[in-house]
């Protein structure tokens, strides 16, 4: 069974939100390094760095396992529309993820700039 063409919109969508929020996190890993280096002590700091690691984590998990289901669904013959309807359920859900983890690493940055 084919897979519906809102598909494809769907996983352009976390594509795009997934690389905002990897460039969000470059940069304000880069900005939350250099107040560390400034404030080597600063455990507020330090638990900034460690959020924004987990959330670049995140990311990285969530690329590998869109890319992995997406694989599998291509590879699958004999797939039921129940699975499918799951299949963009969990899709959604997850670009639901991204874009709250992009509305608080947004949030530090925009803190961290200040």
């Amino acid at each position: 069974m084919a897979l519906p063409s809102n598909f494809d919109d769907l996983l352009n969508q976390i594509g795009i939100e997934l690389n905002e929020l990897n460039s969000i996190l470059s940069q304000s890993i880069k900005i939350v390094r250099e107040r560390i280096n400034l404030f080597p002590e600063n455990i507020i700091l330090m638990q900034i760095y460690s959020t924004l690691n987990n959330y670049a984590l995140f990311a990285q998990n969530t690329q590998r396992r869109t890319q992995e289901a997406i694989e599998y669904l291509a590879n699958s013959e004999n797939i039921s529309e129940e699975n499918i309807r799951e299949f963009g359920e969990d899709l959604s859900e997850q670009l639901g993820r991204i874009i709250e983890a992009k509305i608080v690493v947004n949030t530090i940055r925009n803190r961290l700039e200040k």
